[in-house]
């Protein structure tokens, strides 16, 4: 993947090096790389791992890749991780990537479809999107994308990454992000579809009261009703309710709508 396809080489030694240590695979591990690159994680990688699918996009660092990697514990590659099926790959497997901005939800979202056989996720993410992920209720941070990602894994901030780290340098630093996905779900929602959908609607009128922003799931009396019901103030805003107070309300409006 080139550069103006977003992706930006990480070429700092002292950070490869902190990011092996913060993933801490073992000899047993499978792990999937998304983007290698010019192999500069992969070859760190190699000799700590079991197997290593290297997926790589770009066509034109093909050739590099397989001179140095064939006929080791490395498989490379040439695919669009989003088009890749991961079951190709014995399971459990690790994931392992740098991923450019514009496709970080769509390769997030991937991975969730596939958390049956992921365990866990490190991805190099841009500093503002991982914070997002990781984000706790009550700061300008945290939304759909904080209740998403949190309600399939355990997300946390491992370390902060200067964008000077990288060639060419993006315009915003990054951080390094790890996802360790739920065996099952943390919640049970009644109905998960449901459960996204009131928090969609809760979010895309942040600066709305709840019972405001979710009004335009069923009339503001009936809202009102639940939330007080559930202990929470029909004032409060989205973004001071927690992932278990979306399911509780989910939940009650489900029970009420039979």
């Amino acid at each position: 993947m080139k550069a103006p396809l977003g992706q930006n080489f990480l070429n700092d030694q002292r950070v490869l090096n902190k990011i092996i240590e913060a993933c801490a695979f073992t000899s047993r591990d499978t792990v999937v790389e998304i983007g290698s690159g010019k192999g500069s994680l992969t070859r760190l990688l190699a000799s700590r791992l079991k197997t290593l699918y290297a997926v790589e996009y770009d066509r034109n660092l093909m050739a590099a890749l397989h001179a140095e990697f064939d006929g080791g514990p490395v498989r490379i590659i040439h695919a669009d991780f989003l088009n890749w099926d991961l079951k190709e790959v014995p399971s459990p497997v690790k994931v392992i990537g740098n991923i450019p901005y514009y496709i970080s939800t769509p390769i997030i979202e991937h991975l969730l479809e596939h958390r049956g056989r992921v365990t866990q996720a490190f991805l190099t993410v841009q500093r503002e999107f991982g914070e997002r992920l990781a984000a706790k209720p009550g700061g300008k941070d945290y939304g759909s994308l904080s209740c998403f990602a949190q309600y399939y894994a355990d997300v946390k901030v491992l370390f902060k990454i200067k964008n000077t780290c990288f060639t060419p340098p993006p315009k915003v630093d990054s951080c390094f992000v790890r996802l360790a996905f739920h065996p099952k779900p943390a919640y049970h929602p009644k109905d998960e579809q449901k459960m996204f959908a009131v928090i969609r609607t809760a979010f895309t009128q942040r600066r709305k009261t709840i019972v405001n922003a979710l009004s335009p799931l069923t009339d503001k009396g009936r809202l009102s009703a639940v939330l007080l019901r559930l202990g929470l103030s029909p004032q409060a805003r989205p973004e001071t309710l927690s992932l278990q107070n979306y399911v509780a309300i989910a939940d009650a409006l489900c029970y009420n709508s039979h």
